[in-house]
């Protein structure tokens, strides 16, 4: 099944239709059913998100799909999805309830720019309800309040990156995030340090010392793992021709990047095919 794109400009309309709300760089749908009758919408169909998606489940449950890994989501949890990540709705309950938020850019927080999951507890999903309470008020007002409501919904976003925090004890500084943003670009294509180095105006020695001490994982792990993400992909939802992939990946020959897959996964990419 091929790749999707996913683009809530140009869905905008239909969306409209299901309560749907934007407010600057932002757009959200509260408290809605996730089972609608939406053109553009399949059960496992792989998408790729032009803009990045907040998820807060109220009710019911999804099994869903980001970047490849696979989450059940039930009341309670809650998905950051990155612009540009691969998603795919398996299974949605018939009576899921949950609340969206749309953004383009992450609002500037510490942290690892990556997909997140999480279970809330009590205190902390009452205090996320909150923040749509407060949204969905604003929006009812007289008058413009959209500078109000893009900083509630910002507010939001942050207080759910922070979540990661809380149960990650390596904490990224300003140079990791821009290397990640960097990274979730230009990781399509096979890379060497000095490409992130000269983009990031530093030395590649530079960026393997801060990468490694603020991550735990080298520079090369970290380009290495967005590379298998990509292939891993193109070989499961696309019919190119191995040869393809590894050139579209940026690889000199097929057998340097069958090489790496399997160094990487322990599978051939053809192996790694078959089994899904």
């Amino acid at each position: 099944m091929p790749i999707r794109p996913l683009d809530t400009e140009k869905i905008v309309s239909e969306l409209t239709h299901y309560g749907f709300c934007s407010v600057g760089e932002y757009g959200f749908n509260f408290k809605t059913p996730l089972r609608q009758n939406l053109s553009f919408f399949i059960e496992g169909q792989p998408y790729r998100l032009a803009e990045g998606r907040l998820l807060v489940v109220h009710q019911g449950s999804i099994d869903l799909e980001l970047d490849l890994e696979k989450h059940h989501l039930e009341a309670g949890d809650i998905a950051l999805a990155m612009p540009d990540s691969l998603a795919i709705g398996n299974s949605i309950g018939i009576d899921s309830v949950v609340s969206i938020v749309t953004f383009h850019c992450m609002p500037k927080i510490e942290g690892r720019q990556e997909c997140l999951v999480v279970h809330c507890d009590e205190e902390t999903l009452s205090r996320i309800e909150k923040y749509i309470d407060m949204i969905t008020l604003q929006m009812k007002r007289k008058g413009n309040q959209n500078n109000i409501v893009s900083h509630l919904v910002e507010a939001l976003i942050m207080d759910v990156q922070s979540l990661r925090s809380e149960t990650t004890p390596n904490r990224v500084d300003s140079f990791m995030h821009r290397f990640l943003h960097l990274l979730s670009q230009e990781g399509r294509v096979k890379h060497p340090i000095v490409f992130y180095a000269e983009r990031l105006c530093v030395t590649s020695g530079y960026v393997s010392t801060m990468v490694k001490r603020h991550s735990g994982m080298t520079a090369l792990q970290w380009i290495d793992r967005a590379l298998v993400r990509e292939a891993k992909i193109l070989l499961r939802h696309t019919q190119m021709p191995v040869a393809e992939v590894a050139e579209t990946l940026g690889f000199s020959t097929p057998s340097f990047f069958i090489r790496f897959f399997r160094q990487q996964t322990g599978l051939t990419p053809l192996q790694f095919r078959k089994k899904q």
